[in-house]
């Protein structure tokens, strides 16, 4: 049987570990992302987020539009692919970031990991056509050229090659809460506004869904990394840049609804007013009975000193 303290206690260590995790998040020091903060884009909802005393938002991610190329492939991976996943990319957080895979000599299947390479990254909408007159190979790929060593390669022979991923990954959010009940809540309102995939572990809210894409396109030469051996041609990848622009709006229009959901049903909206508690409502009862009888005695006091 849990003791009557046991409550009291989760949410001293609640609050303890919100500190924590706010005090870093205001650090000037970089995090352990790629942009070494938070998305600008989703920084309203992670405020308004850790307004809720129950509540503190750890790693997160607007949504973007990513292009990388594979590390080194892992030992032990069979030479179909067969073997252990590596990221995903949902966070921001890939596998270099964990110290472990960092000083390994090579990364999981599908993961950017150890000697992996960002191509291009974006949290903002996707662009209609590429910057500066470029082909979308040449944007999408930066800057690396492409060339036709290796098309000829056996395309059963993935363990020494090393693929260019093209992914779009939408909003994901994890949030710490102090109880089950208040996650329950948050989950029921992520679910609503769209995001069908957010689940709890007893710890940990993620809010996620599954608007995305992951598209192989290319992979790195054998006999130069500084190219590209395209998979697709330019018209495949400008429709990739589309749908990604799609699913854009609407992780944005899911995004938005989730804010509001969230301010409205977690009463946290600024106008909003203030739930008085048991204790609060006692105390001001009394201060209006106090004022009351003060008005009376005023009110008496001057009657006598009429009637004298």
């Amino acid at each position: 049987m849990p003791s009557p303290d046991e409550p009291h206690q989760q949410k001293l260590v609640f609050a303890q570990r919100k500190r924590q995790i706010l005090d870093e998040l205001n650090s000037p020091l970089p995090d352990l992302s790629p942009k070494g903060g938070p998305d600008v884009q989703i920084l309203p909802l992670l405020e308004l987020i850790n307004r809720h005393e129950d509540l503190v938002s750890t790693s997160s991610c607007a949504g973007r539009v990513a292009v990388y190329a594979e590390g080194v492939r892992a030992k032990g991976v069979g030479k179909n692919g067969a073997g252990r996943r590596g990221d995903d990319g949902d966070d921001e957080q890939v596998n270099d970031d964990d110290e472990e895979l960092a000083q390994a000599p090579a990364v999981l299947v599908g993961g950017k990991g150890s000697g992996g390479r960002w191509l291009y990254v974006t949290h903002d909408a996707p662009l209609a056509q590429p910057d500066f007159g470029k082909t979308w190979s040449e944007f999408l790929y930066g800057g690396l050229k492409t060339t036709t060593v290796g098309t000829d390669a056996d395309p059963r022979d993935t363990l020494q090659r090393r693929y260019v991923h093209f992914k779009f990954e939408p909003l994901i959010l994890h949030v710490l809460c102090a109880d089950y009940a208040v996650a329950m809540k948050l989950l029921g309102i992520a679910l609503a506004a769209g995001f069908r995939e957010s689940g709890y572990n007893g710890n940990i809210l993620a809010i996620r869904c599954s608007l995305r894409i992951d598209s192989p396109v290319g992979f790195l030469s054998p006999d130069d990394e500084d190219a590209v051996v395209p998979l697709v041609d330019d018209t495949y990848l400008a429709h990739l840049m589309a749908m990604a622009s799609e699913r854009f709006t609407e992780n944005k229009r899911r995004t938005d609804r989730l804010f509001a959901s969230i301010e409205k049903s977690m009463g946290l909206h600024p106008d909003a007013a203030k739930v008085e508690s048991k204790e609060e409502r006692r105390i001001r009862k009394r201060a209006e009975g106090l004022r009351k009888q003060q008005e009376m005695l005023r009110e008496q006091t001057l009657k006598q000193e009429h009637e004298q």
